[in-house]
């Protein structure tokens, strides 16, 4: 199941910051992303685009999360390097790609299964 299956997305830049975030169908669906998109997943995903932080906020209440890559435009949208908004379009295609591990319960799988 690939994320984009469970959860719609939107990227967003505000100066040198560009933010992605997730919104899921359901609590369930929340919950599965939560345990699998760590930032370091996160960071491993959009790696051939930045290489800068990842920060995730978690909106439980909203069934969101929020990545956001401080310094991931250098000089803002128009000053950096980087594509604009076709840029932040293929970072979260990249997020919404991205292939859920599930068993065949629905649960999880984490590092010690």
């Amino acid at each position: 199941m690939r994320v984009g299956d469970i959860a719609t997305g939107r990227s967003g830049d505000k100066g040198d910051i560009l933010d992605l975030t997730l919104v899921s169908e359901t609590p369930e669906h929340y919950k599965l992303l939560y345990a699998q998109l760590t930032p370091m997943v996160v960071k491993e995903l959009v790696s051939p685009l930045l290489t800068t932080e990842v920060i995730r906020y978690e909106l439980e209440g909203l069934n969101a999360l929020k990545f956001v890559f401080p310094t991931a435009l250098p000089g803002g949208v128009y000053a950096s390097m980087h594509a604009g908004l076709h840029w932040q379009k293929a970072a979260i295609w990249l997020l919404l790609d991205h292939e859920l591990l599930i068993t065949n319960m629905g649960v999880p799988l984490n590092e010690s299964n």
